[in-house]
């Protein structure tokens, strides 16, 4: 296993008029849990700890290393995204998804850390 997975988020993190989507995660250490555990904030809000956690565990974000209140800006879809991504590289959930094509009902997996590598399914289509 990889110490570390490149991720892409469906919708990224909007700052300084940017739109950042691309980034890399490394598999947590034990150091990195302690510091959570200890940050006062935590306390007993475990999305306060996943937001901290992220934090410290995202190493880039399109060429910058995101904070906590980085974090807190990002959209849902995208937290939950890194949520599951999070569990999946330190080993807390499968590796994939298992699917079906609505269409034909073929099934297959989707590996967790590929799943918006094509991010042309989220553009804006124009009117016709």
């Amino acid at each position: 296993m990889s110490d570390s997975v490149s991720f892409n988020l469906p919708f990224g993190l909007e700052k300084d008029g940017k739109t950042y989507r691309t980034g890399r995660m490394h598999l947590a250490t034990t150091g990195d849990e302690l510091n959570i555990q200890a940050a006062e904030e935590t306390g007993m809000n475990s999305r306060y700890r996943d937001i901290l956690l992220l934090a410290a565990v995202i190493d880039d974000l399109d060429g910058f290393k995101p904070d906590r209140t980085d974090i807190e800006g990002l959209f849902e879809a995208d937290f939950l995204y890194l949520q599951m991504l999070y569990r999946q590289l330190n080993g807390a959930e499968g590796s994939s998804i298992e699917t079906q094509c609505p269409d034909c009902h073929h099934k297959y997996s989707i590996t967790l850390s590929n799943l918006y590598e094509d991010m042309s399914t989220y553009e804006k289509k124009e009117a016709r």
